[in-house]
């Protein structure tokens, strides 16, 4: 925990680098405090069934989930959500040049009563 979900239309300007966005991301995200970046799992979701407005084809999205166990304060969600966003910002440029583009972005919370990990055990 945190996990990082990007969902995106299949529609974008360019072809990020995920590996070099999530890197960017992680290191965005641990200095905001109180995060170690080993717990930080991120993945991204091509969306190809999407609509947005009036389904015009020059629309696209990028929508980021930041989830949480839901003991982080609305202030750290915050503070995480803006460290993020100008990260994400930078690996668009082109989609937001040339379409009508919206980066979202959104906390999640989990239940930290009810969630559960098994980790590999330190060879």
């Amino acid at each position: 925990m945190p996990h990082i979900v990007i969902e995106y239309t299949d529609n974008l300007a360019e072809q990020p680098d995920f590996r070099q966005l999530f890197a960017a991301l992680h290191a965005a995200l641990v200095e905001t405090g109180d995060v170690a970046e080993i717990d930080i799992k991120s993945r991204a979701i091509k969306l190809t069934d999407w609509y947005v407005g009036d389904g015009n084809a020059s629309h696209a999205f990028v929508h980021l989930k930041l989830y949480l166990i839901n003991r982080r304060t609305v202030a750290f969600k915050r503070r995480a959500l803006a460290a993020l966003q100008p990260v994400v910002a930078a690996h668009f440029p082109r989609t937001l040049a040339e379409r009508q583009c919206q980066l979202c972005f959104e906390t999640i919370d989990i239940d930290g009563d009810t969630y559960a990990k098994i980790v590999s055990p330190q060879n």
